[in-house]
């Protein structure tokens, strides 16, 4: 069992987290190397590195778009307007949904720049 952690708004704008698990199935992806463990294909129409320096912090902002984010280097500090916060580390992966809402915050943590990878889902 994988998981990723869903930040959304709900419909007073408030943002929240949730943790959701999701099942990989054994496919074959990359024929001949034997079957691997995948998901369910889903559309992107755009991929792009955001790099932060040390110590960036982005007050409360949405998602410009829906988006997978893949959370390459450094740690992060996120928080939702419901008053939640998270670290986040290397290996994270969020679906940040929550386009038209109060949004989040973004703090880089440490003295290390960081990187995220997002995936822009249509």
């Amino acid at each position: 069992m994988a998981h990723y952690l869903h930040v959304f708004g709900d419909d007073d704008g408030t943002t929240h987290f949730k943790n959701v698990e999701y099942s990989l199935t054994p496919g074959d992806y990359a024929p001949p190397a034997p079957p691997l463990e995948i998901s369910a294909r889903t559309p992107a129409s755009g991929v792009v590195l955001i790099g932060f320096p040390a110590g960036w912090y982005g007050d409360y902002h949405p998602a410009p778009k829906k988006q997978w984010m893949i959370f390459l280097s450094g740690e992060f500090e996120i928080g939702v307007s419901d008053g939640d916060k998270r670290i986040l580390k290397p290996g994270t992966v969020v679906l940040a949904d929550e386009v038209g809402s109060k949004g989040h915050t973004t703090r880089v943590l440490g003295e290390q720049a960081a990187m995220i990878m997002a995936v822009e889902i249509p």
